[in-house]
């Protein structure tokens, strides 16, 4: 027997849910597959560290513009491939415009 709301299991016999105080069910039904929630990520910068890329997610983060850090640096465990490819600042697509104007107002230039 299995509560449906904390989905706890019980032995036979127990017919109510000690914790929820709602009568048992033989089986749990299957949850539904949450779908995630597609984002469409934009280069909006491109850095040549991971420091100054993270600086100016802080900024964006902080102002409610929401900002990924996409390195292909192994974490910072081998920051020579930074200056082969960037770091680039990701943005939601509809965030560019906000997001272009506080780095320009913090003296970055597009």
């Amino acid at each position: 027997m299995f509560c449906p709301k904390c989905k706890a299991e019980y032995r036979e016999g127990i017919l109510k849910c000690a914790d929820c105080d709602v009568e048992l069910v033989p089986e749990l039904s299957p949850d539904p597959e949450e779908i995630p929630e597609y984002v469409d990520w934009v280069k909006i910068y491109t850095f040549t560290d991971r420091y100054e890329a993270d600086l100016a997610q802080g900024l964006l983060e902080a102002n409610d513009v929401p900002a990924v850090v996409y390195a292909d640096d192994c974490g910072s465990v081998d920051p020579a491939l930074t200056w082969a490819r960037g770091v680039r600042l990701m943005v939601k697509k509809e965030d560019i415009d906000r997001a272009k104007e506080i780095l320009v107002d913090a003296d970055y230039e597009f």
